[in-house]
C-alpha cells in the first residue's frame, strides 16, 4: 500500500490565496499624514517613482563589437561639397603613360640619368651573382613551401566554365621573397659603407593632395618596400626641352574616381629629424587580379608604366610638402629625386622621377622629369619539368640595373 500525505478537509493554502485577493481590493483611507508632512516642509514622493525610478544608461565602447556604419552622404564628418579626384593603389589611368605625364606635369626621357647609365655600363659583377639570382628566382617561384588557394583562372572562350582551383605560392609572397633576395645580394656587393646609409621599410603609406587647373586631386598609395637614405639623391643637371603629350579630346582626370568624402592631409611615414628620412627607391608590386580597368580589361603596358610614374610622384610630393609646408604650390627650392621599381614577379619596370615643381597647371613653364626604360623580363618561364626545376631565358641585366639604382646617390 502506497503511503501519501494526509490531506485536510480545508486546505490552508487555499485560504491564504483568497485572503490576499480580498485584501488587495481594499482602498486605502486618507489619514491626513501627507498633509501634515507638507505643512512641516517634508517632501512626499510617490512610491511608484521610487520603485520604478528612471536610470540613465551610458554607452560603453566594448572592444570587438561591430561599429555603427557611418552614412556616406552629407552627414559624414569628411564630406565636402567640392569633388576630389581620388587616386589609390587600384586606380588605373586609361590613357596610360601620356595621361600620367599630363597629370603630373612630367616630360618623358627614354633613358636613365647619366650617372646611372655610367654605373650600369662600368660595373663588373662576379659570376657567383648570377647563380645566386637564379636560385632566388627558383626559391621564390617554385621552391617555397607555402601552399594557398590561387586566384581563379578564366577561359575567355568559355566564360561560364569554372576550372579547378590550383594551390601554390601566393603572389604577395613570391614578390616579397624575390625583392628581399635582390636587395640582400645588392647590399653584399655594396658593402657596409653604403648599406649603413640606407634604411628599408615595408608597406609604407604616402598621402598627398594637389590642385590642377581648378580641380582637386587626392593621392593615397602604398609601397611594398621603400629604401630611405641619409642623403637625398643629387638632381640631374641640364635642361630638357620636350613637349607634353596631347590628350585631346580626353582630359587628365579621365578614369580617376570622384569622391565627396575625403581628407586633404599630407602623410609621410618618417619625420624630418630622422637621419635616414630621404626617399631613395620605392618597390611596388603589380597584381593583375587586383588591378583592372573599370571596364574589366587587363592593364596594358603603358598603363603599368603610368603606375610606376604616379607612385614615385606621390612619394616625392609628400616629401616636398613635409619639408616646405602644405602651402607650397610652385617650383621647389631644391628638386627631389625618387627612384621607382615596379614588378609582378617576372617583369620589372625601372624609372627615376625628378620633382621640380608642384605647379601642375597647363601654363606651368617648369616641368618634372621622368627617366625610364622599357620593361625587362628577368625570365620567360619558371616551373617544374619532369620533377625538376626549370628556368628559361634568365636576364642578368635586371639585377645590374637594380644594383645601379641601389648604389646611386
Amino acid at each position: 500500500m502506497r503511503l501519501t500525505n494526509k490531506l485536510c478537509a480545508q486546505h490552508i493554502g487555499w485560504h491564504f490565496k483568497k485572503h490576499w485577493l480580498v485584501q488587495g481590493k481594499r482602498v486605502p483611507k486618507e489619514t491626513g499624514a501627507a498633509a501634515e508632512l507638507l505643512k512641516l516642509g517634508v517632501q512626499v514622493k510617490n512610491p511608484e517613482d521610487l520603485v520604478n525610478a528612471k536610470i540613465e544608461r551610458k554607452l560603453v565602447d566594448i572592444v570587438g563589437t561591430r561599429e555603427k556604419t557611418i552614412p556616406e552622404d552629407s552627414r559624414h564628418p569628411d564630406w565636402h561639397s567640392t569633388v576630389c579626384h581620388s587616386y589609390s593603389d587600384k586606380s588605373v589611368l586609361i590613357g596610360g603613360l601620356p595621361q600620367a605625364q599630363v597629370l603630373t606635369n612630367s616630360i618623358e626621357i627614354q633613358t636613365f640619368p647619366k650617372q646611372i647609365e655610367d654605373a650600369i655600363a662600368s660595373q663588373q659583377l662576379p659570376n657567383s651573382v648570377d647563380k645566386s639570382i637564379r636560385h632566388a628566382i627558383l626559391a621564390s617561384h617554385v621552391l617555397d613551401a607555402e601552399q594557398v588557394k590561387l586566384p581563379k583562372v578564366s577561359v575567355p572562350d568559355r566564360p561560364a566554365f569554372n576550372l579547378p582551383r590550383s594551390y601554390g605560392i601566393s603572389h604577395e609572397r613570391v614578390n616579397r621573397l624575390l625583392v628581399n633576395k635582390l636587395l640582400q645580394e645588392t647590399e653584399k656587393l655594396a658593402g657596409r659603407p653604403v648599406s649603413i646609409r640606407r634604411k628599408i621599410i615595408d608597406n609604407a603609406t604616402f598621402k598627398s593632395s594637389l590642385s590642377k587647373d581648378g580641380e582637386l586631386f587626392g593621392f593615397s598609395i602604398n609601397a611594398e618596400k621603400v629604401v630611405f637614405a641619409n642623403r637625398a639623391i643629387e638632381a640631374v643637371k641640364g635642361k630638357f626641352e620636350v613637349e607634353l603629350p596631347d590628350l585631346y579630346p580626353m582630359k587628365s582626370t579621365i578614369s580617376i574616381p570622384k569622391r565627396h568624402i575625403y581628407q586633404t592631409d599630407n602623410f609621410y611615414p618618417l619625420r624630418t629629424d630622422i637621419s635616414c628620412s630621404n626617399p631613395h627607391t620605392i618597390f611596388t608590386v603589380f597584381n593583375k587580379h587586383q588591378v583592372r580597368n573599370a571596364h574589366g580589361s587587363e592593364v596594358s603596358l603603358s598603363q603599368l608604366q603610368a603606375r610606376t610614374l604616379v607612385k614615385a610622384f606621390v612619394v616625392a610630393t609628400a616629401r616636398a610638402k613635409q619639408l616646405h609646408g602644405d602651402s607650397l604650390n610652385g617650383a621647389l627650392p631644391k628638386p627631389i629625386v625618387v627612384q621607382s621599381v615596379q614588378t609582378d614577379g617576372r617583369t620589372f619596370h625601372f624609372g627615376v622621377l625628378q620633382l621640380n615643381t608642384l605647379d601642375l597647371g597647363a601654363n606651368s613653364t617648369t616641368k618634372n622629369y621622368w627617366f625610364h626604360r622599357p620593361n625587362y623580363d628577368i625570365f620567360s618561364e619558371c616551373s617544374y619539368e619532369a620533377g625538376r626545376t626549370h628556368l628559361e631565358n634568365y636576364n642578368g641585366d635586371v639585377f645590374r640595373i637594380f644594383n645601379a639604382f641601389y648604389n646611386n646617390s
